[in-house]
C-alpha cells in the first residue's frame, strides 16, 4: 500500500521537509495502524515543518503531534478495525517517532485512545492540545482565586489558537477579557469570540518602570518574552499570570518587585498530556461542558494535506489566525 507522508530530513546542516510516497514498512513500528482523517497544526508543528529550532529529535521523521482517524489494523486486543481513535500528547509522537502528517500512522497501542463521548474525530483534534492547554490555564486562575469580580483578564497572542480558545472560555464564564495582539486589524474577530477590548501588544504596559499601573487580575500569556514582563509589571495585587508560550521569546527579563510588593504569581502551564490523563479540564470541553468553546467554528478551519507546508510558513511569519486542522483525503 502506497500513501503520502511529510518527512523532515537533515541535509547539509539544514532541516528540509517534503511530501514523499511511503509504505507501512517505512513507518516506525507499533501495534496499531490508523488511517488518518484529521491532524492539528500547532506552533510547535509549524516550527518542525519549517525546519526551525530543534523540535524534531531524529531524522528523517514524520512531524505532527495530534491525529485522529480509524484503525485499519491492530495486533493489540484493545483495538479493532474500524475503531475511531486519536493520538496526541506525550513526548515521542511526531518528535522521535513518526507522527501525524501521513495518510497512515503506526504507533504503540499505549499511545492510542478511543474518542470519548462528547467529541468526534474532527473536534477531538480541532480542540486538542491547544484548547486543553487553555482550559488548564483557566482552571489554574480559578483555583488561585481569580474570579470575574476581581477585574479584567489579559490574553496575549490573542489571534493564535490557544489564545482564541482562552478568550472564548473566559468570556463564557463571565470574565472581562482584554485581548492583546500585534494584529489589531483582527479586532472584529476577537470581539466575536468574546473579547471585551482589543489592545496592541505594546499597550499592555504604558511605561518601563518595574511596577506600572495595576490593570489585570489575571493573565494568560501565550508568547513569553517582553509581553510577559509587561504583564508582570501591570498585574493587580495577588494577580496570577499563567504562561505557556514562547512565540515572542524563550527568555524574559523582569524585576522582583511584582512578586514581593504585589504578591503576583507566575504559573507555568504544560498541556502536553495524553488524553487518558487529562482529567477535568478535558472533560469540561466535551459537548455540554462549561469550557466547550462556543465559537469553535470561528476559531478552527480546515486545510488540505498538500497545503500544509505553505500554511506552516504562514504560522512562522505570523500571518495566521485561529487553529488549522488538516483534512486528509
Amino acid at each position: 500500500m502506497n500513501f503520502n507522508a511529510m518527512r523532515v530530513y537533515r541535509e547539509g546542516g539544514k532541516r528540509v521537509s517534503r511530501i514523499v510516497a511511503q509504505t507501512l514498512d517505512d513507518l516506525d513500528p507499533g501495534e496499531v495502524v490508523i488511517k488518518s482523517r484529521f491532524a492539528a497544526v500547532n506552533y510547535k508543528d509549524a516550527r518542525a515543518v519549517s525546519g526551525i529550532g530543534n523540535v524534531i529529535k531524529r531524522f528523517p521523521c514524520v512531524p505532527g503531534i495530534e491525529v485522529s482517524g480509524n484503525v485499519v489494523a491492530s495486533t493489540h486486543t484493545s483495538f479493532r478495525e474500524g475503531d475511531t481513535v486519536t493520538v496526541q500528547g506525550g513526548q515521542e509522537f511526531g518528535i522521535r517517532h513518526d507522527g501525524a502528517y501521513a495518510e497512515y500512522v503506526r504507533v504503540p497501542a499505549s499511545w492510542v485512545m478511543p474518542i470519548q463521548p462528547g467529541f468526534d474525530a474532527r473536534d477531538v483534534v480541532a480542540l486538542g492540545i491547544a484548547a486543553y492547554t487553555s482550559a488548564l490555564a483557566v482552571e489554574e486562575l480559578i483555583r488561585r482565586g481569580v474570579t470575574p469580580d476581581k477585574g479584567p483578564i489579559a490574553v496575549t497572542g490573542a489571534t493564535g489558537g490557544c489564545s482564541s480558545f482562552a478568550i472564548d472560555m473566559l468570556s463564557s464564564l463571565g470574565y472581562t477579557v482584554v485581548a492583546s495582539t500585534g494584529k489589531t486589524g483582527e479586532a472584529s474577530y476577537l470581539k466575536s469570540i468574546g473579547a471585551a477590548e482589543v489592545i496592541g501588544r505594546d499597550a499592555i504596559a504604558t511605561g518601563d518602570k518595574p511596577l506600572e499601573q495595576q490593570r489585570w487580575a489575571g493573565a494568560i500569556d501565550a508568547v513569553g518574552g517582553k509581553p510577559l514582563d509587561a504583564l508582570l509589571r501591570t498585574m493587580k495585587k495577588r494577580g496570577v499570570v499563567c504562561a505557556f508560550g514562547n512565540a515572542a521569546g524563550e527568555t524574559f527579563t523582569s524585576s522582583i518587585y511584582p512578586f514581593i510588593l504585589r504578591s503576583v504569581s507566575l504559573a507555568g502551564i504544560n498541556g502536553n498530556h495524553p488524553v487518558a490523563s487529562r482529567g477535568s479540564a478535558w472533560a469540561r470541553m466535551a459537548r455540554g461542558g462549561d469550557l466547550r468553546p462556543r465559537h469553535l467554528d470561528k476559531i478552527c478551519f480546515e486545510i488540505p494535506f498538500d497545503g500544509l507546508m505553505e500554511y506552516c510558513g504562514q504560522v512562522i511569519a505570523g500571518n495566521n489566525r485561529g487553529r488549522a486542522v488538516v483534512r486528509f483525503a
